[in-house]
This record gives structure tokens, sequence and C-alpha cells, in this order.
């Protein structure tokens, strides 16, 4: 019963290991792994130092490979090489736990027997597979500290080279509106329409930038949660995005009131809701903005009559940067900020869509 408690590697082996030592009056254990001809101890009772390496004789480790299950043998040299701690009389059970670990079990008195052995086997190997458990465990700890270390520098990285780059191009943007101020009137039609041109793709730069800050920035820990009225932050998104005049937004009733960061649930709503906008074709456009219980999981939708979307974009549309169509006032990014913002509320977003006749965004903020 005390095998497997946790996924700390040394308390099993404490819970366990320990306990064992006590029932069956031994006077010590240890676990070494098999690398090449070095031996590594993972965890000795007592005096050993975890993680240490030592050498063996090309017959200990074949000796070693050869055990299937257990190998039972009273002192002999061969204590000498695989043993934590100084032996010179006794018995010494060597179990195997996996294809490169092995657990050994010392007496002084002997009282270890090919019974209690087969005995111990099962729980052993019970044993056994939480120690991989454990690894596996530790390793993943690791991997996602690194992956951690890994966003936070890719995010300061994206701070650093999006200051870098806006910086030039505020100069660039300052250059070209003089030159229109002061020489504007000497230029010929084509240059000043190039003139222009420069400073639209300027703008449209500074935009695919902020874009790129904005989306390398969304991330669980930078998130501040309090109960948000969806309610009141959807009538504040129509209030203040540009709708024109043949297009009609309808918002559901009695939206639930939710957990999340305000900041990131209204760039939520409002990407969706302007795109359904942007792309709105109809003389007469309708966006329906709603949602709909299924089972215990709130579905959201934003529905539109616009142009729709062919079947094979209906997951590239969320890559970074892909456009469906050459638009000078969308950097395709937008989308893709959606989706990160869902993911980290545990949610999935997913669309139906029917050309010349509209799209249906669905998602939920949470399983």
């Amino acid at each position: 019963m005390s095998i497997g408690k946790s996924l700390d590697y040394n308390s099993n082996c404490d819970n366990f290991l320990k306990l064992l030592l006590k029932r069956k009056n031994l006077n010590a254990c240890w676990i070494l792994r098999l690398d090449q001809n070095n031996l590594i101890t993972e965890y000795s009772i007592p005096f050993g130092d975890n993680n240490t390496k030592q050498e063996i004789s090309t017959w200990a480790y074949d000796y070693l490979n050869a055990i299937d299950k257990y190998s039972l043998e009273e002192y002999n040299n061969l204590f000498d090489e695989l043993s934590t701690i100084s032996i010179n009389n006794g018995i010494l059970a060597i179990i195997r736990l996996d294809k490169s670990s092995f657990l050994f079990l010392y007496s002084i008195e002997k009282n270890l027997s090919h019974k209690d052995l087969n005995q111990l086997l099962p729980v052993i190997s019970k044993f056994s597979i939480t120690l991989e458990a454990c690894k596996a465990n530790e390793n993943q700890n690791i991997l996602l500290q690194r992956l951690e270390e890994r966003n936070e520098e890719l995010n300061n990285y994206a701070h650093i080279v999006s200051h870098d780059l806006k910086s030039p191009l505020r100069n660039m943007d300052a250059l070209v509106t003089w030159l229109k101020e002061d020489h504007g009137k000497d230029f010929s039609e084509d240059a000043s329409n190039y003139v222009d041109l420069v400073g639209e793709n300027i703008s449209r730069m500074e935009s695919l930038i902020s874009g790129i800050l904005e989306y390398s920035t969304i991330g669980l820990k930078d998130f501040r949660n309090s109960f948000i009225d969806l309610n009141i932050i959807l009538k504040d998104i129509v209030s203040h995005i540009y709708i024109p005049k043949h297009i009609h937004i309808t918002l559901s009733k009695n939206f639930p009131t939710i957990k999340g960061d305000t900041y990131r649930l209204q760039q939520l709503f409002q990407n969706l809701m302007s795109n359904a906008v942007k792309y709105n074709d109809k003389e007469i456009g309708k966006i329906d903005v709603g949602f709909k219980k299924e089972g215990k999981t709130i579905v959201y939708y934003v529905k539109d009559n616009g142009k729709g979307i062919e079947e094979k974009y209906h997951t590239k549309i969320f890559n970074v940067f892909q456009k469906l169509e050459s638009n000078k006032n969308s950097t395709g990014i937008g989308l893709s900020i959606v989706e990160k913002i869902i993911n980290n509320y545990g949610g999935k977003i997913w669309l139906t869509s029917e050309l010349k006749k509209g799209t249906t965004f669905f998602f939920t903020l949470s399983k």
C-alpha cells in the first residue's frame, strides 16, 4: 500500500524500501542503474550518495546482464564491485527492476531465501512500474520547465525585435510625412502616388509587428481572471467597432457570467465580430452573436451571412499571416490570436460555412 503514493522517485523508495528493510530485518538496500560499464547509484540506504558513478569489470557487467528475475548470492568478491557500502560477509539479493536497473537487498544474518524473494517479486514488480512513472513524470517536468524558459526567451525576443523594428519604421514614416509637406507640390502625380504607397506599407508593417507582439504575449500567466458579464462586454464591442449602416448585429440575451480575463475575452469576440463585418458582401448584412448549451458545455457562436469560406481553408485560416484574399487592412493574425486565447482556456474552435451564404464560428472556453 505504500507504493505509488506520490510521483516523487525518492519518496517512493523511502516509503517502500524502508518498510521492506524493517519487515524482513535487512541491513541495507540500494538501486543501481547500468550504463555501459558504469553503475550509477539512484537510491541507497544507508550512506549512499545518489547519482554517483562507478566503473565495474566486464565480469560484473556480464553477470548483471545475465540476471533474469533475481540472483541470491553469499558474500564473494562480486559484492565489492556492486555494493554502495562496505561488506565482508552476509547474503545479497539482486533483483532486476527493468532492462538496466537493479534492486540490491543485503542481510548480514543471511535471512533471505528464494522463498522470500519469490513472495516479494510481485510487489517489487509493482514498485518498479511506479519508479518508471516517477522518472517519466520527472522528465515531463524538466521538459515543461525548459519549454517555459524557451517560451519566455521567445517572448522577450519578440519584444526586443518589435521595439527595434518599430523605431526605424517610425523614422521612415516621419521622413515620408516631411517629404510630402516640404516637396509635395513639386511631385508628379506618379511620384505622389509612390510616396503614398510607401506610407501605406509602413503603416501595414507596423500593424504586422504589433500583431506578432500581441500573439506572442498571449499566455495563461498573463491572464487576470475575474467574474465577467459577457452581456456588458459584447454591448461595449458593438458600440466601439465600425459597423456600416447596411449591417445589423444581433446579440442573444442573458449571456452567462464567466470567469476570465476581460481584455482577452473582449479581444476574442471583437476579432470574430470584426471579421464578420469586414467580409460581409451582402446588401443587408446580418451577424448573430449567441450561445447554446450542449450538456454541461456552453458553445458560443458568431454567425454571418457573408461570403463564406471554402472547406479546404477551414483549418488554414487559423495559421499566422493566413489570408484568403488580399486586403491591405488585414494582417492575417486576428484568427490566430482568437485560437490561441481559446486554447489557453482549454476550449476549442471550429466553423461551418457555405460559399455565398455565410459562416458560423463556434467555440468553447472550457471543457
